[in-house]
């Protein structure tokens, strides 16, 4: 310290207490976040790109079905372009970061039950033409657990930063 261009060293007593340092939690998840999220925009634009010959595969024309080929791999690109945003802000220590990260695991989430529904009803035709009863509640069921179980662990790795460090994430 300098007291009128004199110059003092502290006295040995002194103690020097350190800031502490970001934790690295919410750059692991956002590039996790980010590593997911940009898969997902790859096979959804995959998806997206095959949808007119899984009409044709499936013989969806007959049916009224035929739009969701085109539907559901749209809404699954917005959901997963949503994450990998949401991991860049949270690689980027922002709260932010966690909610645009709920608001793709809510959009997938409706993608997930309406191609649960979708899936159960075409199920039930398909389980109608072959004589097996229940196959599109079965179908739907499965469709329902899978959907639950992307969305707790897509959960999970948005909402861990802010329970884990919340304190490291600006408000910006």
């Amino acid at each position: 310290m300098t007291i009128e261009g004199e110059a003092t060293a502290p006295p040995a007593t002194t103690t020097i207490v350190y800031a502490n340092q970001k934790s690295g939690g919410p750059r692991v998840f956002g590039a996790l976040a980010m590593l997911l999220g940009g898969l997902g925009v790859i096979f959804s634009i995959i998806e997206l790109l095959g949808a007119g010959d899984a009409i044709t595969t499936w013989n969806a024309d007959e049916t009224s079905y035929s739009f969701w080929f085109y539907v559901s791999p749209l809404l699954g690109l917005a959901a997963a372009a949503i994450f990998t945003y949401a991991g860049f802000l949270l690689w980027n220590y922002k709260k932010k970061g966690v909610w645009f990260g709920f608001g793709a695991v809510g959009v997938n989430v409706i993608d997930g039950v309406l191609g649960s529904i979708v899936l159960g009803l075409v199920a039930d035709e398909v389980g109608d033409a072959i004589g097996a009863e229940g196959l599109g509640g079965l179908a739907a069921s499965v469709g329902l657990v899978g959907t639950a179980i992307g969305a707790v662990c897509c959960g999970a790795i948005v909402a861990l930063p802010l329970l884990m460090n919340g304190n490291d994430l600006d408000d910006e």
